[in-house]
């Protein structure tokens, strides 16, 4: 009787890991999405500090928390859109110069606002001699048996420490690359890897599914039986 079942098990074990994995990619994009929308909730929600803000914005029109909360929105998005409006109209370097003047100048608020400028910078499509920069990177660990990873080179800049050269790399979480560390790793351990930026992100996020749409094999030759 087991000798009958046994193969009717493994079929069905087979088609239920058909469908798993045939769904996955579908439940990975959703787990990210309901994790973004999660932070930006606990960010801007209706319950949090700026989205208290943002209701007050909206309270001298309407007495109501929710639609308070939306009219709130409407008009940051509004003055969002006029900034830009004014932005493309040539008057970036005025506002720069005036948010920089006004920001930089209060003690660490300053350091911490002139970081997150220059991070958008690197983001913005428009000047991205900084994205130029970054470049995938194999990484080594040990001894001429350890470890190795994938990793995205910030720079080509090298950092004298200790009497040695490092460089600094992020290196990705799998299956969610948006997290990960930052890492300063001897020069001699960072090997350029003849891949893309979108290629590295792939490996991450398919735990490693997709290296050899990416990475050159090695054939493993069967013997004949």
């Amino acid at each position: 009787m087991t000798k009958l079942l046994m193969p009717l098990v493994r079929r069905f074990a087979t088609y239920f890991l058909a469908g798993v994995f045939a769904i996955l990619p579908l439940v990975i994009t959703v787990a990210v999405v309901i994790w973004v929308t999660g932070m930006v909730d606990t960010i801007v929600g209706e319950g949090s500090f700026l989205g208290g803000l943002i209701a007050k914005l909206g309270g001298n029109v309407s007495p109501s928390s929710k639609t308070a909360y939306f009219i709130g929105w409407v008009l940051v998005l509004g003055i969002v859109f006029v900034l830009g409006l004014l932005v493309e109209m040539g008057a970036k370097r005025l506002l720069g110069q005036l948010v920089d003047g006004l920001v930089q100048r209060i003690p660490l608020i300053g350091s911490i606002y002139g970081t997150s400028k220059q991070l958008v910078g690197m983001l913005n499509k428009k000047d991205d001699t900084d994205l130029k920069g970054m470049s995938v990177v194999f990484c080594t660990f040990g001894a001429n048996a350890g470890c190795g990873l994938l990793a995205l080179l910030v720079s080509p800049e090298r950092y004298p420490i200790n009497g040695r050269e490092y460089q600094i790399v992020i290196v990705p979480t799998a299956p969610v690359p948006v997290g990960g560390g930052l890492l300063f790793v001897p020069t001699d351990c960072v090997t350029p890897a003849d891949m893309s930026v979108d290629g590295l992100m792939s490996i991450y996020v398919s735990m490693g599914i997709t290296a050899p749409e990416f990475l050159e094999r090695v054939r493993i030759e069967t013997k004949p039986t």
